[in-house]
């Protein structure tokens, strides 16, 4: 008889979900690093590189998120991510991590808050020294106390830290929906931002992990592959995508949705984490991608 999963939670800025832990490359040991060097990792991933992620790392978690561990092997934990829903398992998307970059599940406070800037600093003490860089966008902590501009959090691992409030929200699980304007301003913090497979941090992103941090920010949970979003609240026909509206877009050889985007002006406007640019672009569509453009969905209030 299987024991019941361990709950866990992601003690580092982000821990990359790799495929398997044979899938890691000696250029990617920044990232799996205690605390993750991330910048580093970033700097060292050239378009080779970025293209040799494929099939390597699937996805990553910010820091505080939890995970349901399956198996513990060599230093390497299977794991379940619940927060990012997948047809993949219905336990929540799987991979494999570090276990050195987990750690017991923060302390809840009965209150949370969300990272609202591309990324922040966490401290040991308000307007202290620094304890960990780069925590992303969409990162959620309970909260403790606030003092001087800043909101004391609890961390995985019985820890705690301080995050500046003007980089923070009151977290609102499920609440309102956002807004076409919130989430095209959201999705406007990352232009520029490189394309990276797997990428669900303020720092590095792929096309899906758009979509899905922006929705995280707003309290709700949606899937983090562009196959899962294309099953998104409602379907919209291409001739009457708006502002807001996640666009889908299908191979028209093999038929897999395989890309998608947050429209900005119609269905020829699209804000989208794009590999062939390998970066966030907001512009017209290229011929290519027109083609490709099959659907929208809407998940929004209007």
């Amino acid at each position: 008889m299987n024991e019941p999963a361990q709950t866990m939670a992601v003690a580092v800025s982000a821990a990359g979900l790799w495929t398997s832990p044979d899938a890691v490359r000696p250029l990617d040991a920044p990232a799996l690093s205690t605390p993750a060097g991330l910048r580093a990792w970033a700097a060292a991933q050239g378009p080779d590189e970025r293209r040799d992620l494929w099939g390597r790392v699937d996805s990553q978690l910010l820091l505080g998120e939890t995970v349901l561990v399956q198996e513990v092997r060599d230093g390497w934990a299977r794991v379940n991510a619940p927060a990012q829903p997948s047809r993949k398992d219905p336990r929540g998307y799987p991979g494999w991590l570090p276990l050195a970059q987990l750690a017991a599940p923060a302390e809840p406070t009965g209150a949370r808050v969300v990272v609202t800037e591309q990324v922040t600093e966490l401290r040991d003490g308000p307007d202290g020294r620094i304890i960990a860089d780069d925590v992303s966008y969409a990162t959620v902590l309970p909260a403790r106390r606030r003092q001087d501009a800043f909101t004391e959090v609890t961390l995985p691992g019985g820890r705690t830290g301080w995050l500046a409030d003007k980089h923070l929200d009151v977290h609102r699980p499920r609440g309102p929906l956002p807004t076409a304007a919130q989430l095209v301003a959201a999705g406007r913090q990352f232009l520029g931002l490189m394309y990276l497979a797997g990428g669900t941090h303020g720092l590095m992103l792929d096309c899906s992990g758009l979509p899905h941090l922006i929705y995280r920010r707003f309290g709700h949970t949606v899937p983090r592959d562009a196959s899962d979003l294309a099953l998104l609240g409602e379907h919209v026909e291409v001739a009457d995508l708006a502002p807001g509206d996640l666009a889908v877009f299908q191979n028209d050889e093999t038929g897999d949705v395989y890309h998608t985007g947050v429209c900005t002006g119609g269905g020829q406007q699209v804000l989208h984490v794009s590999q062939p640019d390998w970066a966030c672009i907001d512009g017209t569509l290229s011929e290519r991608r027109r083609r490709h453009l099959v659907s929208g969905r809407r998940l929004r209030a209007e």
